[in-house]
């Protein structure tokens, strides 16, 4: 009995409430209006920019990354636009599949990773002394498996579009040698099998 009446007590509280809400809304004229959700940041914008990059990755490594825009200019130096805690570093799309406005391919990488990014920009010989991981959860607009500077597809550059991946670097390319150089099965592949900048590519779920 004691318990029916605890239960009995709670109900009438309740519907107390509720009258009294329905008392409150009929005086203001209806229900309060919902808030309007935030507009979607423009295209191309700072803040855009910032949440496109910090896609590219986990929510625990995105939460402490450093977000860094393109150069403005061929050769120009990255800019930031938020600073990070956990040595991750992340990019937003590129300024010309942004151009293009067909697809995203933002990044973020680790120090290893953007060292040999860095090496590969400026043509250089990377220098990789650990395995250094970059992720790409958006995937990419396209690029060629086996050109590393091919600026577009041709006919035997075996132009590739990769769905949400992570992009694997390792000291000594001579142990890819057993994967293939081409996207196969929807395991991981070697992109750019063969030369200095080879790296993994792995495939994963979204």
């Amino acid at each position: 009995m004691e318990r029916k009446a605890v239960v009995a007590g709670l109900l009438i509280a309740a519907i107390a409430a509720c009258g009294q809400q329905a008392a409150e809304q009929q005086e203001t004229g209806g229900s309060a209006p919902e808030a309007m959700p935030a507009a979607a940041p423009t295209r191309g914008s700072t803040e855009w920019k910032i949440q496109n990059a910090l896609a590219a990755a986990p929510a625990e490594i995105a939460a402490g990354a450093t977000v860094m825009d393109w150069p403005a200019t061929e050769g120009g130096e990255p800019m930031q636009l938020q600073a990070g805690t956990n040595g991750w570093t992340c990019f937003p799309t590129t300024p010309q599949t942004l151009a293009a406005a067909s697809d995203d391919d933002p990044m973020c990488l680790d120090s290893v990773w953007a060292a040999f990014g860095g090496a590969w920009a400026a043509r250089k010989p990377p220098q990789v002394t650990q395995l250094g991981l970059g992720y790409m959860l958006q995937g990419d607009a396209g690029g060629s498996g086996t050109d590393p500077f091919a600026a577009g597809p041709t006919a035997d550059n075996q132009w590739v579009r990769s769905g949400p991946h992570v992009m694997i670097v390792v000291p000594d390319t001579r142990i890819l040698d057993a994967l293939p150089g081409e996207p196969s099965g929807g395991g991981p592949w070697v992109m750019w099998k063969g030369t200095r900048w080879a790296h993994v590519m792995m495939p994963v779920a979204r």
